[in-house]
């Protein structure tokens, strides 16, 4: 979630669309607890949406991977820009949370700092912020994928994604489908950051338009699977089962892949020069949204507004819209303040 000059007008396509869709998720979410409460048809709506609206949290990993790995520069600028626009934020924001949460009003100045640095170093202040958690422990060794990846070759870098692939989402279906949990673990290797590395690989190949035809129809597939999948599970459970959602599972990997590619093509064919600007206005608003959404979203629900408030498929993009549209404007505000705007960087 970095900014580059010059701009790459697909990466900020990418960047503002998987920001809305991760406030699409966090807004319909509610509804998938919701089983046995509400009719099936409502609460497959909300599945639908979840479910078609999962790759966008890959989605931020990988253009993060496109953009930092394709760079040079030292290791005191890569942690200087790391910690100015990251790390800085990620602090400011769980400190905000905490404190909105709990209060702390009984503790001593000191005891409460001591309370939320406790609570930081072991639980996200707020559910969204795992990703910066995650995103933050990649960082640590970027420096040394950079010097992987800009060293490799093709063969060995699709070599890296496979064995990802393969340890990784692969090996937790096959511990899924036997009931045993195997004893190969290649930990960091498995985790998000090969979705930063994919994002190196696919954002430097050329697209064909035949491969898009095919990504279109994998992103569908996945999709459907996913809604199917959580359904049925879901309704032999009697209550919500999102195992299909997570971000590692085999669906969700070629959903994201295939979005990735897909939205790369229609970026890169932008033309329209207003268009273009208004891409690049919301990728740079974009973290910000990310981080205040949370907060923007319990606001509105505590004003009577939620998604069981009329039909569902029209109050979740509704609500989505409406709480991003906040959410931007209260990122635009604090973008123009001094100090304040650290927390919100573009």
């Amino acid at each position: 979630m970095q900014s580059q000059q010059p701009r790459i007008v697909w990466v900020d396509f990418i960047r503002s669309l998987s920001v809305f869709l991760v406030v699409m998720i966090h807004t319909a979410g509610p509804v998938s607890y919701e089983w046995g409460e509400i009719s099936v048809k409502d609460w497959m709506t909300g599945n639908a949406f979840s479910s078609f609206s999962r790759f966008s949290v890959s989605l931020l990993f990988m253009v993060s991977g496109y953009l930092l790995l394709n760079k040079r520069e030292d290791l005191a600028g890569f942690f200087r820009n790391r910690f100015l626009k990251v790390f800085l934020p990620f602090l400011g924001w769980s400190v905000v949370y905490l404190v909105w949460e709990h209060g702390y009003r009984d503790f001593t100045f000191i005891n409460a700092l001591k309370a939320i640095a406790y609570a930081i170093l072991t639980t996200p202040a707020a559910y969204h912020m795992w990703f910066l958690y995650e995103l933050l422990y990649i960082y640590l060794f970027t420096p040394v994928l950079r010097v992987f990846v800009q060293a490799a070759d093709k063969a060995h870098l699709w070599y890296f994604a496979g064995i990802w692939f393969l340890m990784g989402p692969v090996l937790i279906m096959i511990e899924r489908m036997v009931g045993l949990e195997l004893i190969v673990n290649l930990g960091f290797i498995t985790q998000y950051v090969g979705f930063f590395v994919l994002g190196y690989i696919l954002g430097n190949i050329p697209l064909r338009r035949g491969f898009i035809a095919l990504c279109l129809i994998a992103y569908v597939l996945s999709g459907l699977f996913t809604m199917y999948a959580t359904y049925t599970l879901t309704s032999i459970k009697g209550s919500s089962d999102q195992y299909y959602y997570w971000y590692d599972r085999i669906n969700i990997v070629i959903m994201s892949v295939s979005a990735f590619i897909l939205l790369k093509w229609w970026g890169e064919r932008l033309s329209n020069l207003k268009v273009i600007q208004a891409y690049e206005y919301l990728a740079r608003t974009s973290f910000g949204i990310y981080l205040v959404h949370v907060l923007v979203l319990i606001y509105v629900k505590r004003a009577g507004l939620t998604v069981f408030s009329g039909p569902l498929v029209l109050t979740v993009p509704g609500m989505s819209l409406l709480v991003w549209g906040i959410s931007l404007a209260f990122v635009v505000i604090l973008q123009q303040i001094p100090l304040i705007r650290r927390l919100v960087p573009n």
